[in-house]
C-alpha cells in the first residue's frame, strides 16, 4: 500500500518543482490566462462541476503549497540552506522510500508464499495418501505428481508475483490519480478516459490463456507419464531395440507443447504493446488539450511522468489476470484431487485393537473392482495360529482377497471378520498394525539398507534391524557392501538381486513382529536355489504367527495347516496337501502340471 502511495508522491514532487522553475510573474499570467480561457469556453454545468473540485482539493493544495515554500526554491528568488537540502533530497527520498517499501513487500510476501506452497503440497501428498487403492487404479502416477508439485508451484508464482500486484498496483493507480486531481481535474479526465479500451484485449487474452493452459497441463501430465515410463522400463526399452519408437512419440508431444507454449507466449506479449499504443494516444490527446489551454509546464511534465508510470501499473494488472487465468487450471486440479472421498471410509470412532486374539472371518464376500464380480460368496474361517494357503490360477481372485484382508478395499457384499468384528469397526492404522505383508515385488527405496528395513516398525534400534536381518539370513550379505547397514539399495533396489531384495523384505517383516503373516508369492520370481534358501527364512518368520500365503510353487504350501482353492472366484476345493492331491480335482492337476513342467 505505501509502494502505491509513494507514486503518486513522486508525481505531485516532480510537479512542484518543476512549476517552481519558471518566475512567478510568468506563472500568474499563465494561471490568468488558462482560467479566462477555461470560464470562455465551459458551460454553466462543467463550471459549476469544477469550482465544486477545486474546492474539494483546496485544503491539500494550501497546504502542499506552504510545505513547498519552505522547502523548495523557486526561481528568480534567493535559495536558502533548508529550499537547496530539500530541492536535492526530495526526489532521492520519494524514491527511496519506494524502493525500500518494494524490497519488503516483495520479501515478506515471498517468505508467506513459499510456506503456503509447502503446507499445501503437505497437504496434497498427505491427501492422497488417505485415499483408497482405487483413487491410483484410476489415477496416473505422474498426473498426482503434477498436482502436488507443478500445480503448487504454478500457485506459488501467481502468490509471489500476482498477490503483491493486487494490493500494490491499485493503489498506485488510484495514487496517481489523486495527484492529477490535485494538480488538473481536466487533464486528468482527458488522459484517462482510453483506460476502458484496455478491459477489452486484456478479457479476451485471459479467456485463450486459461484454455491454452489447460490443454498444456494435460500434455505435460501425459508427457511426463510417459517418459517416466520408459525410464524405468529401460531395460525392456534397450532389449527390444524400443528407443527410436521412444524417442519419436516424445518428440511428437514436445512438439505439441512448443506450439502451445509459442501460442501462449504470443497472447500474453501481444497485450503489452496494445496497452502502450492506447496510453500514448492518450499522452497525444493531454499534449493537443495543454497546448490549446495553455496549462503550466510544470503540470504537463507532471501528467507526462504519471503517463509514464500509469501503463505500469495497468500493464501489470494486465498480466495478472492473465496469471491467474493460468493459475485457475492449476487451482480446479488441486481441488478435484482434495474433493476425492476415499472408498474405504474411517470409522468415526473406531473399536480399540491392542492385541490379534481370536482369528479372521470370510463372511459371503462378493467384490468387483466395478465391472464384473472378481469374488463370488466366498466364506472360509482362518482361526488364529493357523497357517492358510490360497491356491489357484492366475485371475482366480487370490490378490483380491489379501487386499480385502489389509482392507485396500472394502466388499461389495458380505464382511470381513477380525476377532468377530467387521474391519470397518477398526483404525486401518491399528488394523494394519497387526499384519506383516511379504510380496513378490519387494519395494525398496533409494535408502540406506537398514532404513529400508526399519521401515517394518517405526521407532526400530539398530540392534533390532540387525537382529531381524540375521533372522532373514540378511546380516552376511549387508555386510559385505560397501559401507554396510549404511549402504543404498538403489533406487527400486536395484544395487540388490532378487534374492537379497527378498531377505530385505523379510527382515521387514521380522521388525514389525506382527501376529498375522500375508506372504503374497514371496519366491515367484526366484530361481530354486535362492528359493530354497528365503524359504528357510520364511519357515522361521511363520513359527507362532498366523499365516496367509498365496504360492505359485504349490511345493511352497505344504506345510499349510490348510489350502482354500479358487477358481475365476469361487472356492472350488479346500483341504490339506496330501488331501487335495489325493482328491484329483483342480489343485492335484495344477500340481502336475508344475512337475511336467520341472521334469521337462
Amino acid at each position: 500500500m505505501f509502494f502505491g502511495l509513494s507514486n503518486g508522491l513522486f508525481v505531485l514532487s516532480v510537479n512542484a518543482l518543476f512549476n517552481r522553475l519558471a518566475p512567478p510573474a510568468a506563472v500568474s499570467a499563465i494561471q490568468s490566462k488558462s482560467t479566462a480561457t477555461s470560464a470562455e469556453t465551459q458551460a454553466p454545468q462543467l463550471e459549476s462541476f469544477s469550482k465544486r473540485i477545486k474546492a474539494a482539493v483546496a485544503p491539500l493544495g494550501e497546504s502542499f503549497k506552504k510545505v513547498s515554500d519552505n522547502w523548495l526554491p523557486r526561481m528568480g528568488q534567493p535559495v536558502t540552506w533548508q529550499q537547496m537540502l530539500g530541492g536535492f533530497f526530495l526526489l532521492p527520498l520519494v524514491m527511496g522510500s519506494r524502493a525500500m517499501a518494494s524490497y519488503f513487500s516483495t520479501y515478506c510476501l515471498t517468505w508467506v508464499s513459499a510456506r503456503v506452497i509447502r503446507d499445501m503440497q503437505v497437504a496434497a501428498l498427505r491427501k492422497a495418501q488417505e485415499l483408497s487403492m482405487a483413487f491410483f487404479q484410476r489415477m496416473p502416477v505422474s498426473d498426482i505428481y503434477a498436482r502436488i508439485t507443478q500445480d503448487t508451484n504454478a500457485i506459488y508464482t501467481a502468490m509471489t508475483n500476482g498477490f503483491i500486484d493486487t494490493i500494490r498496483e491499485p493503489f498506485t493507480i488510484l495514487s496517481i490519480l489523486i495527484s492529477m486531481l490535485v494538480i488538473d481535474w481536466k487533464l486528468t479526465l482527458i488522459a484517462s478516459f482510453m483506460l476502458p479500451l484496455v478491459l477489452v484485449p486484456v478479457i479476451s487474452s485471459g479467456k485463450r490463456l486459461r484454455m491454452l493452459t489447460k490443454k498444456f497441463t494435460s500434455l505435460s501430465v501425459t508427457q511426463s507419464g510417459s517418459l517416466l515410463e520408459a525410464l524405468a522400463a529401460i531395460r525392456i526399452v534397450k532389449a527390444y531395440a524400443m528407443e527410436a519408437l521412444q524417442l519419436k512419440s516424445f518428440r511428437e508431444q514436445a512438439n505439441i507443447g512448443v506450439e502451445m507454449s509459442v501460442k501462449t507466449a504470443q497472447t500474453r506479449n501481444l497485450l503489452n504493446p496494445l496497452i502502450e499504443v492506447l496510453s500514448m494516444l492518450g499522452v497525444g490527446f493531454l499534449l493537443v488539450f495543454v497546448f490549446s489551454t495553455n496549462a503550466k509546464p510544470g503540470n504537463l511534465v507532471a501528467f507526462l511522468t504519471a503517463l509514464l508510470l500509469a501503463p505500469l501499473s495497468i500493464k501489470r494488472i494486465a498480466n495478472l489476470h492473465l496469471t491467474l487465468q493460468m493459475t485457475t487450471v492449476s487451482t480446479q486440479r488441486l481441488e478435484e484431487l482434495f474433493s476425492e472421498k476415499p472408498t474405504v471410509v474411517e470409522p468415526a470412532h473406531p473399536r480399540a485393537l491392542n492385541k490379534f486374539n481370536q482369528g479372521i472371518r470370510i463372511e459371503g464376500v462378493t467384490f468387483s473392482y466395478g465391472h464384473t464380480d472378481v469374488l463370488h460368496e466366498i466364506s472360509f474361517d482362518i482361526p488364529k495360529g493357523k497357517k492358510i494357503g490360497l491356491a489357484g490360477e492366475s485371475g482366480s481372485g487370490k490378490s483380491t482377497l489379501i487386499n480385502l484382508l489389509m482392507r485396500f478395499y472394502d466388499p461389495t457384499k458380505g464382511k470381513v471378520l477380525l476377532d468377530g468384528h467387521n474391519l470397518k469397526e477398526y483404525a486401518t492404522k491399528d488394523l494394519l498394525a497387526q499384519m506383516a505383508l511379504v510380496s513378490q515385488d519387494v519395494v525398496l527405496f533409494n535408502l540406506p539398507v537398514a532404513t529400508n528395513i526399519g521401515f517394518g516398525h517405526e521407532g526400530a534400534s539398530q540392534a533390532d534391524i540387525e537382529q531381524a536381518a540375521k533372522r532373514a539370513y540378511a546380516h552376511d550379505f549387508i555386510m559385505k557392501m560397501p559401507t554396510g547397514y549404511d549402504s543404498p539399495c538403489g533406487e527400486r533396489g536395484q544395487l540388490l538381486s532378487g534374492g537379497q531384495k527378498a531377505r530385505v523384505a523379510i527382515a521387514r517383516a521380522f521388525v514389525r513382529n506382527a501376529p498375522i503373516l500375508v506372504l503374497d508369492e514371496p519366491t515367484a520370481a526366484l530361481d530354486s536355489r535362492a528359493e530354497k534358501e528365503i524359504q528357510t527364512a520364511i519357515d522361521s518368520l511363520e513359527e507362532g504367527r498366523t499365516v496367509i500365503c498365496i504360492a505359485h510353487r504349490l511345493s511352497t504350501l505344504a506345510n499349510m495347516d490348510e489350502i482354500i482353492v479358487l477358481d475365476h472366484g469361487r472356492i472350488v476345493e479346500r483341504g490339506t496337501f496330501e488331501e487335495l492331491l489325493k482328491a484329483k480335482g483342480h489343485f492335484s492337476k495344477m500340481a502336475e502340471q508344475q512337475r511336467l513342467t520341472a521334469s521337462s
